[in-house]
């Protein structure tokens, strides 16, 4: 039965960094059962005096114990491959009561001979004051895909890849995925204008009066500009001709009376 999100060599590169595994204090209980396990019963880790005679603060955790903490990580992240080298070296004291964090990196991948992939981690873990306590290296043989586990587990030879291949597969990979260029001379398609929706009509409530519905009033076209005539030239009048003075009628004498008087 195949293991389910299997890790294979294709999907792993360098510099993949492993998720990070936070492990909860180490209780004195905790290192009870792990000397228990392992047979590992030395007095510094068991015995409270014996640690205070020796001039320790209490007693101390088994490096052992956080080199389990670094495979438990590693274990987890290859998902069934198989471990070939686990070492580590102990860099300071891990303590009772001390959180420990363990991280891991891919520092290498190789193409063996006999279509054999195998990947160098390198793993460490700190305290919860960030200091480094453990650090260590694993190499793990993985297959190289679903492909090459289902043919070594059928009792058929491993899927040989070289790098070259591996390569030319990445590249058919990044030119089937990369989006199309527009031709050179012609200009990219205006996006379609986007349409916005109607506003949905106000429904009135019960025992409102009813609003008044507008018309909508086609607007105005607006006038034509009128062009201004030319101004005209001045005309120039003649002088006006003076009308000749009425002449003086001269007025007749009265007739005389006979007393000798006028009228």
């Amino acid at each position: 039965m195949l293991l389910a999100r299997q890790l294979y060599f294709e999907a792993v590169k360098v510099g993949d960094e492993l998720p990070p595994l936070v492990k909860p204090p180490v209780d004195r209980s905790q290192v009870a059962r792990f000397c228990g396990a392992t047979g590992d019963y030395g007095p510094l880790h068991v015995d409270e005096p014996f640690a205070r005679n020796a001039g320790f603060p209490s007693v101390l955790v088994p490096g052992m114990l956080a080199m389990g903490f670094l495979g438990e990580l590693v274990t987890d992240w290859l998902r069934g491959a198989r471990v070939r080298r686990f070492g580590a070296r102990f860099v300071k004291i891990v303590w009772p009561g001390d959180v420990v964090t363990v991280r891991g990196r891919v520092a290498d991948r190789r193409f063996e001979a006999g279509g054999r992939y195998a990947v160098d981690i390198e793993v460490w873990g700190e305290n919860q004051r960030g200091e480094l306590v453990v650090r260590g290296a694993v190499t793990a043989q993985l297959f190289y895909s679903g492909d090459d586990e289902t043919r070594q587990r059928g009792g058929q030879p491993p899927l040989v890849v070289t790098p070259a291949e591996e390569e030319e597969r990445l590249a058919k990979l990044s030119r089937s995925t990369a989006p199309a260029r527009p031709a050179v001379g012609t200009r990219p398609a205006a996006a379609p204008a986007k349409v916005q929706p109607a506003k949905p009509a106000a429904v009135p409530q019960k025992g409102a009066p009813p609003v008044p519905v507008q018309a909508k009033v086609p607007p105005r076209p607006e006038p034509k500009p009128v062009a201004k005539p030319a101004p005209k030239a001045p005309v120039k009048k003649a002088p006006a001709k003076k009308a000749p003075a009425p002449k003086s009628v001269p007025k007749k004498a009265a007739p005389k009376t006979k007393a000798g008087k006028r009228r």
